[in-house]
């Protein structure tokens, strides 16, 4: 977890005359428990931290302008395409210079075609309501998706800003460093290696103590070249000292690619099959013979 929310500080606080405690105090105290409890119950709820936002303010549009309704026909088209396979889609909505806008979402690489068309759909839902109403260039980021758009063409080119970050509060020793250092270097190499038309992403587990596994994670935009996409995980791992240095988990996302690494399993573990238990052979005496 990225955060701990206290909602008590201090010394145990015991009530002694229940006479001196009115009715209605009481009501307030069982309303914000019956609230904590309904909140712990909800696992699936978004974690503190996302999303993460860009929306500068000197890029705006008029509302009830042309420029809207491309927006919102672009918006429309990427929440249509959520549930490829490929979890990626760029497209474009409007002709005339000015107010012709580029857009695309990127999915976390593990996602199914449902969940990721749940992420899109609330990020196209919120950036709008929620975050950036009348900006022309906009990059939410989730923990299971991103989107992005700009009245500037951006659908092939590598762009490394702007840099979100977020890391666990918890130091780790050097060992744990080293280790994430190797890791994330062979996890970047999975994601490059992947066939042309794959999705640039990897994941890959290491042991750290008997009892606690490093899991890393890393993706790109499918569209960019490979060397691209190199220079972008590269740039992000480098930041990682930077922002996050000896940090017990981290996440750094840009707008082409993304880091995380964290000791507990935070995507869909791929079952290794040379690791697989093998069927034993049956007994002699459970062999079944042949008739006749």
């Amino acid at each position: 977890m990225f955060y701990k929310l206290n909602l008590l500080h201090g010394p145990d606080h015991t009530i002694m005359g229940m006479p001196s405690f009115s009715v209605s105090m009481l009501l307030v105290v069982l309303s914000l428990l019956n609230f904590i409890s309904e909140a712990q119950r909800r696992p699936g709820q978004r974690r503190p931290g996302y999303p993460f936002l860009y929306c500068p303010e000197e890029t705006t549009f008029t509302p009830i302008s042309t420029y809207q309704s491309n927006l919102h026909d672009l918006l429309s088209s990427l929440t249509s395409n959520a549930n490829r396979e490929s979890g990626y889609y760029n497209t474009t909505a409007g002709q005339s210079p000015g107010t012709t806008i580029y857009g695309l979402f990127l999915c976390r690489g593990d996602l199914t075609p449902e969940k990721c068309q749940k992420c899109v759909a609330t990020a196209t839902k919120e950036i709008i309501e929620k975050y950036c109403p009348v900006g022309k260039v906009a990059v939410i980021w989730y923990n299971e998706c991103m989107l992005r758009y700009s009245n500037q063409s951006f659908l092939s080119t590598m762009d490394d800003t702007p840099i979100r970050y977020q890391h666990h509060p918890q130091d780790m020793p050097d060992r744990f460093t080293q280790l994430l250092g190797t890791t994330l270097n062979d996890t970047i190499s999975r994601a490059l290696n992947a066939p042309s038309g794959a999705k640039k992403f990897a994941t890959k587990e290491a042991n750290y103590t008997d009892l606690q596994t490093l899991y890393t994670l890393v993706q790109c935009i499918p569209v960019l070249l490979s060397s691209d996409c190199n220079i972008c995980l590269r740039r992000l791992k480098a930041f990682l000292p930077v922002c996050c240095n000896g940090k017990q988990g981290a996440v750094a996302m840009n707008s082409s690619c993304s880091i995380r690494y964290e000791i507990y399993p935070f995507y869909q573990l791929q079952v290794d099959p040379s690791r697989a238990p093998l069927l034993a052979p049956p007994a002699p005496g459970n062999v079944p013979r042949p008739k006749g």
